[in-house]
C-alpha cells in the first residue's frame, strides 16, 4: 500500500510525537478533571486515612489540619511516634494480617532496612498520579525524590544540613561555640570530657547518620580512628532517649548534644529553652544534608487506597509543604516554598556538594558501622 507525500509526512509527526511522549523521562499526559474529581468522590466514601509519623503536637497538626479544612469528609488518624515505634507497629499489624495503616512518615533507615525488605511498603508511583503529584516542575531538580535507588518506595521532600549538635547557649554563648569548635576534631579537646550525651548511634537517628559519615570519611581525619577516640575519651553519656538528652543540655547538666531530633529541638527552641543547633555545614570538611523526618512510604495493602491519592496531593503541595515545613523547621525542595522561618545553619547552601547520607549507598553501610560501634561503645 503507498501513501501520497502529504499523508506519508503526517503519519511521521504523529509517530515523532508519540514517541516524544512516551519516551523515559517525558512528562505523562495530565490526568484529567474526571479522573481526578473521581478519586476525590471515592476518598470521600473512604471517609478515612491512617498515618504513622513523628512524634510532636506542632507536627501533627501540620499533617491534619490544613488537608483536614481542605476534605472534611475525610478522617485523618494520626499516630506520632518514633521511626522504630512505627516500624515494630507495622511489622506486627502486617504480621497479624491487620492492614491498619496507610502512610508511615519517618526517616529512610528504617524504610529501607526493615521495611522494603519483607515488602511491607509497595511502589509509590500509582499514588503519584493526581494534579500536585504530577507536576514536578517545582522541586528541586524538576522531579520528586526518593532514597532508594530503585526510586520506588521512599519519597522524600526535605533535605536539611545535618546538625552536628545542640547545645546550651547559657553555659556557651553562639559567639563563643563557634570559636572552640571549627572542625570535627575539636570535639575531643579536653574541655568537652563529661560534658557530652548522645543518643544512642547503634539505633536509627541524627547520631546514627553522624556516626556513617565520619565513619566513611577518613580523609578527613575522620574515620574509625576519630570514632574510638571520641568515646575513648570524653565519657560520652549514651541514652535512648531523644528528649531526655535535651532535657540534660537545657537544663545545664550536659553542654552538648549530639543526635536528638531536629524537630524536637526546634519546637523547644521556639518556647524559650536556651538551646541552639550548631551545623555540620560551619565545620571543617564541610558537612552532609538528611532528608530528616522529611520521607514517607505507602504501606502494604493499606486500606484507603484513594484517600492516599487524594492526601499525597495536597501535603505536596505548596500549601501542603509550607504548613509542614513551619512545624518543623525543615527546608522542603519544593522550591516555591518560603525558607525564611528555617534557622540558616539548616539550608543547604547553593553551589555547595553535600553528602546525601539518607540514600541507600550509604545506609546499607549501618551494619558495618553498628558492628564497629559495638566495639567501642562497652555499654
Amino acid at each position: 500500500m503507498q501513501h501520497r507525500p502529504g499523508v506519508l509526512a503526517l503519519i511521521m509527526i504523529v509517530a515523532l510525537f508519540s514517541s516524544s511522549v512516551n519516551a523515559p523521562g517525558a512528562p505523562a499526559p495530565a490526568a484529567s478533571d474526571t479522573d481526578w474529581n473521581k478519586t476525590v468522590a471515592a476518598a470521600k466514601k473512604e471517609g478515612k486515612l491512617v498515618i504513622m509519623g513523628p512524634p510532636g503536637a506542632d507536627v501533627r497538626d501540620a499533617y491534619t489540619l490544613g488537608f483536614q479544612k481542605k476534605y472534611p469528609e475525610i478522617q485523618v488518624d494520626f499516630s506520632g511516634m518514633r521511626g522504630p515505634a512505627q516500624t515494630l507497629k507495622l511489622l506486627a499489624e502486617l504480621k497479624a494480617n491487620q492492614y491498619l495503616t496507610d502512610i508511615t512518615v519517618q526517616g529512610t533507615p528504617n524504610v529501607l532496612l526493615d521495611l522494603v525488605p519483607v515488602a511491607a511498603v509497595v511502589p509509590l508511583q500509582p499514588y503519584l498520579t493526581t494534579p500536585e503529584t504530577r507536576d514536578t516542575s517545582k522541586w528541586k531538580d524538576g522531579k520528586l525524590h526518593f532514597s532508594d535507588t530503585a526510586g520506588k518506595y521512599n519519597l522524600y521532600y526535605a533535605s536539611r544540613v545535618q546538625i552536628a549538635f545542640i547545645y546550651n547557649t547559657e553555659l556557651t554563648p553562639a559567639a563563643v561555640m563557634n570559636t572552640k569548635i571549627k572542625a570535627w576534631k575539636d570535639l575531643l579537646n579536653p574541655e568537652w570530657k563529661g560534658k557530652i550525651a548522645m543518643l544512642d548511634p547503634r539505633q536509627a537517628g541524627a547520631a546514627m547518620d553522624l556516626m556513617t559519615y565520619w565513619y566513611i570519611n577518613e580523609n578527613q581525619g575522620l574515620g574509625k580512628e576519630f570514632i574510638r577516640k571520641l568515646f575513648a575519651t570524653q565519657d560520652v553519656v549514651i541514652s535512648k532517649d531523644g528528649q531526655q538528652i535535651l532535657d540534660f543540655v537545657a537544663r545545664g547538666r550536659y553542654l552538648i548534644a549530639i543526635g536528638p531530633s531536629g524537630t524536637l529541638a526546634f519546637q523547644l527552641m521556639a518556647k524559650g529553652l536556651p538551646l541552639a543547633l550548631f551545623g555540620s555545614g560551619a565545620l571543617q570538611g564541610s558537612g552532609f544534608v538528611t532528608p530528616s523526618d522529611g520521607t514517607l512510604a505507602v504501606v502494604r495493602n493499606a486500606p484507603h487506597q484513594n484517600a492516599i491519592k487524594v492526601y499525597l496531593d495536597y501535603l505536596l503541595s505548596q500549601e501542603g509543604q509550607t504548613a509542614w515545613t513551619k512545624a518543623s523547621g525543615l527546608p522542603s525542595l519544593r522550591t516555591d516554598v518560603a525558607k525564611d522561618h528555617i534557622p540558616e545553619v539548616l539550608i543547604p547552601k547553593e553551589g555547595v556538594k553535600y553528602q546525601e547520607t539518607g540514600l541507600e549507598k550509604y545506609v546499607l553501610m549501618r551494619k558495618d558501622v553498628v558492628d564497629f560501634l559495638n566495639t567501642v561503645i562497652k555499654r
